[in-house]
């Protein structure tokens, strides 16, 4: 009786054993890869070459991707690898530590982006040819095939990440700058301004501190976080003090605050929507409160992206740009000796097509404008600064005042063009309504000349070009954009892409001194160079006041980046 319990026991045993090699093959099952290249304006890359690498970075197995761009590696066994993607004139980039589970299907969407496009940091959406380099945006790319900026630990290849790569951890940058600046930007100013970066967390700090006869103060602190993959949170609150500023009715010294807020998401592939909101409130002599939502859709198909935005603020309208430091200060008005903000409703659906080094845009706008704010100049009488009707900053001789309400529509037609890795070329053309000035006989007083303002049909022509000096390491920025000179507002003023006002020169040169143990760079920005569309006319007491488009303003400093 015993051999066969003992038989039993054993055939027992065997398929106890068999069944459980059998499950383990079963669970240690091949896994597969896949996903889209596209190329930093998202457009899909025929023929793009994938690798998945061991962790020696040898090649385990290889494709490339179809005539949509896609890619699918098969029977890959489980385990940590690392994922390469490279094309002609192209980066590589390369995802790493990407862990596979048996019997599992990873879907990676991978970006491939030029030297020049890398160089200049990626901001979460594609930075426009003409847009100044000085200013620090969202570096940090935090949606689901938006890539990082890093360097290779083995060597100096600069290379793109698109996922759990890690981001530069600190940046921190010093500038001292100073000359005859935008109202209520007068004296010599230090700016100071700090990035960290810890893998999907971003935070932005600023400080800027002018010195003039009463110092001023401005503090930007932002946070940016992926909530999950294609879902970005940004948020940013603001501070500035501007005791200089004066108001009608014994108005002086300005405090402002502002908190904003955004967040993207890809609703799926080809399609991702986008929606903030920003809350102000100001302070002179009384104080105003001001809520502005704004939201958009984008749909990208090929070459072609189809995008549509409603924003009621010129300076919060895109979620990737709500920490710009040109857009935060309040366009702040008075009339009748009360606070005004210039707010109002902007409509914008465009199409634009990617061909080459190519981009055409296509967009027809609507905008409800209310409180329009002018810009001007000129030495005060006694009874322009008793008439409520204007701010004035006696550091620049420069005043804001109050335009009437209006309506514009209009088209915007735009192309860029890359015309080597360095050099950029944009041409725009606009037209729509905007406050002109007639020109005035005699004297008169303010108030008549706010008065003699009013809406009219005008068309706007912009150029401009942009690039870096390899050897010398020179940024350069030239631009000239025309209007009728009677018009003391921007034809499509909800616009912030659009280059300033005629002629403008940006320029940065590093200065390479072994005694400093960081980068020092030398930085000249001059807007509306030649003071044109300046709209001049004489006040009751024979002083001299004007209207323009914009400012000249020249600025010249030094940058200390650690």
């Amino acid at each position: 009786m015993i051999v066969p319990i003992l038989r039993i026991k054993v055939s027992t045993a065997l398929a106890l054993m068999m069944t459980m090699l059998a499950f383990s093959a079963y669970a240690e099952g091949p896994a597969a890869v896949s996903g889209v290249v596209r190329d930093a304006k998202g457009t899909p890359q025929i023929g793009a070459l994938v690798e998945l690498l061991g962790p020696n970075l040898a090649v385990i197995t290889d494709t490339f991707t179809d005539d949509h761009g896609r890619y699918t590696l098969h029977d890959v066994s489980p385990g940590n690898y690392n994922l390469k993607a490279s094309g002609s004139f192209f980066l590589p980039t390369l995802r790493e530590n990407l862990r596979v589970l048996a019997d599992s299907k990873i879907v990676v969407n991978l970006t491939l982006n030029t030297l020049y496009e890398a160089f200049r940091w990626l901001p979460a959406k594609p930075r426009q040819a003409d847009e100044p380099q000085d200013d620090w945006t969202w570096t940090l790319r935090l949606s689901a095939n938006r890539p990082l900026l890093r360097m290779l630990e083995d060597g100096p290849l600069v290379v793109v990440s698109d996922g759990d790569g890690v981001a530069p951890a600190l940046k921190a940058r010093v500038t001292i700058r100073g000359g005859a600046n935008e109202f209520g930007d007068g004296g010599l100013h230090h700016d100071f301004e700090m990035q960290r970066s810890n893998g999907d967390d971003q935070l932005i700090l600023r400080a800027d501190l002018g010195q003039t006869e009463s110092a001023s103060l401005n503090t930007v602190v932002g946070y940016a976080k992926r909530l999950s993959p294609g879902r970005t949170l940004r948020s940013v609150a603001a501070f500035e003090d501007r005791p200089d500023i004066q108001g009608g009715f014994d108005g002086q010294g300005m405090q402002a605050v502002v908190l904003r807020s955004s967040e993207t998401m890809d609703l799926m592939d080809g399609l991702s929507a986008e929606f903030g909101n920003e809350i102000e409130a100001i302070h002179l002599g009384e104080t105003q409160f001001a809520n502005h939502p704004f939201a958009g859709i984008n749909i990208h198909a090929g070459d072609n992206v189809v995008e549509y935005h409603v924003a009621t603020s010129p300076g919060a309208q895109h979620a990737n740009e709500i920490d710009r430091a040109g857009t935060l200060a309040p366009a702040l008005t008075e009339k009748d000796g009360k606070l005004l903000l210039e707010q109002g409703l902007h409509q914008e659906i465009s199409y634009a097509r990617h061909i080459g080094n190519v981009t055409w845009r296509m967009t027809a706008y609507e905008d409800h404008i209310n409180n329009p704010v002018v810009s001007g100049g000129g030495t005060l009488s006694l009874a322009d600064w008793n008439s409520g009707n204007l701010l004035y900053d006696p550091n620049t001789d420069l005043l804001k005042a109050t335009g009437q309400n209006f309506f514009s529509n209009g088209v915007l037609a735009e192309m860029r063009d890359r015309i080597n890795d360095d050099t950029w070329f944009s041409v725009a053309y606009a037209m729509g309504n905007a406050l002109t000035m007639d020109s005035l006989p005699g004297r008169v007083s303010l108030e008549d000349g706010i008065n003699s303002m009013h809406p009219r049909r005008a068309s706007m022509l912009s150029a401009s070009m942009s690039g870096k000096l390899k050897h010398a390491g020179t940024q350069w920025r030239t631009s000239y954009r025309w209007q009728p000179t009677d018009t003391v507002t921007a034809v499509d003023p909800f616009n912030s892409e659009l280059p300033d006002p005629y002629l403008s020169l940006y320029v940065k040169q590093p200065i390479h001194c072994r005694m400093f143990p960081y980068r020092v760079e030398a930085l000249i920005d001059v807007r509306n160079l030649l003071a044109q569309g300046y709209r001049p006319f004489l006040t009751q007491d024979g002083s001299t006041l004007y209207f323009a488009q914009a400012e000249r303003s020249i600025q010249g400093g030094l940058s200390f980046s650690f």
